[in-house]
């Protein structure tokens, strides 16, 4: 799995931090934006597994990841390999063992490009920015399951579409997956969330 892949696919998991609606799509977005506009922090542990035709068996990770406002934005993998994802303000990089490399580049502007988005889902305003994505509910007798489109060309080239689940009686983020142009699947289960709200 390149860098590049990894990072979108890390930082696009982090839609699911928003909570689950089933109200019609105007409702929805008024109370994102005012569930949103409370959070402070957002702390929870991921178990990532990886499905493709090019490996014999599910790769799996496990790690955690944190938000802090206004823009400290950490997912970091425990297992199998530890290294991290960090992204405070506009400055990004990759944390592995004992050291920090910046990110620039290409991998630096997607990584941006993206941390700006994902701030913007947990804070509520880029959910609501249909430049990136097409939105669709379904709910099922326990979930509720949001689907996004991608729209942006590059975000297509990676991925056919994206699956968010919430819990029906909890609406907390269960479940993200990514269902990849190649038909490779890669699927987020997200436990122990935290929310800190702001007074």
């Amino acid at each position: 799995m390149n860098s590049r892949s990894l990072i979108l696919r890390t930082l696009l998991s982090l839609l699911l931090l928003l909570p689950a609606l089933t109200l019609g799509a105007q409702e929805a977005r008024e109370a994102i934006l005012a569930f949103s506009a409370k959070v402070k922090a957002v702390d929870c542990d991921f178990t990532q597994t990886k499905e493709s035709s090019l490996l014999a068996e599910a790769a799996v990770s496990t790690g955690h990841m944190t938000y802090r406002r206004p823009a400290y934005l950490e997912w970091q993998y425990q297992t199998p390999i530890p290294i991290a994802f960090i992204a405070d303000g506009e400055q990004v990089g990759i944390r592995r063992e004992d050291h920090t490399e910046s990110l620039t580049g290409n991998q630096g502007r997607t990584m941006k490009e993206m941390t700006r988005m994902i701030v913007g889902n947990i804070e509520g305003s880029a959910l609501m920015d249909e430049k990136y994505f097409q939105t669709q509910y379904e709910e099922t007798a326990d979930a509720i399951i949001v689907t996004l489109f991608p729209k942006k060309r590059e975000m297509q080239k990676m991925w056919s579409r994206l699956l968010l689940y919430y819990d029906k009686a909890s609406l907390n983020a269960t479940r993200f997956e990514l269902y990849e142009a190649s038909g490779d699947l890669t699927t987020i289960t997200f436990s122990k969330i935290h929310y800190e709200f702001s007074e």
